[in-house]
């Protein structure tokens, strides 16, 4: 037997406005993900970071572009996946990811200093660590 509580106009209430607030953080995230303008700055921001994470850890200067794979998986990976249109391609997930970025830098939500930490962490697999990253970003901006 399951029993039901019966909700009164108080629980309705507060049940609405959260259904409200996580509806409308989901609609301004999805915007986020989906802008081109903070994808592509997000683009330049990652390379640039990447790069100096490579150059911190190796000690010889190394210029790199992040490939559109590692950052889709890491997408895939932080949840970005979910708030997306059903059809996009591998690149236009990989874009999500550089636009939440982007726009966490930009809110000042991330610094590079941590950006950069968070790339050089020891893992083999460095989509692991723009999967850290972008979670962290995740939960920075949906304060």
């Amino acid at each position: 037997m399951f029993s039901r509580r019966l909700l009164n106009d108080q629980d309705v209430r507060t049940v609405s406005q959260e259904e409200r607030v996580h509806r409308s953080n989901g609609d301004r995230l999805a915007k986020i993900l989906s802008d081109r303008q903070l994808a592509q700055f997000g683009d330049s921001l990652l390379n640039f970071a990447y790069s100096l994470a490579l150059t911190e850890t190796s000690g010889r200067p190394k210029g790199t572009k992040v490939q559109d794979k590692i950052l889709a998986e890491a997408a895939v990976k932080a949840g970005l996946r979910k708030h997306l249109p059903r059809r996009v391609g591998r690149g236009d997930v990989a874009n999500s990811l550089e636009a939440l970025l982007g726009h966490a830098w930009l809110e000042k939500s991330l610094s590079l200093d941590e950006i950069v930490s968070c790339l050089k962490a020891s893992s083999l697999n460095p989509a692991e660590n723009f999967t850290q990253l972008a979670e962290l970003a995740l939960s920075r901006i949906q304060r």
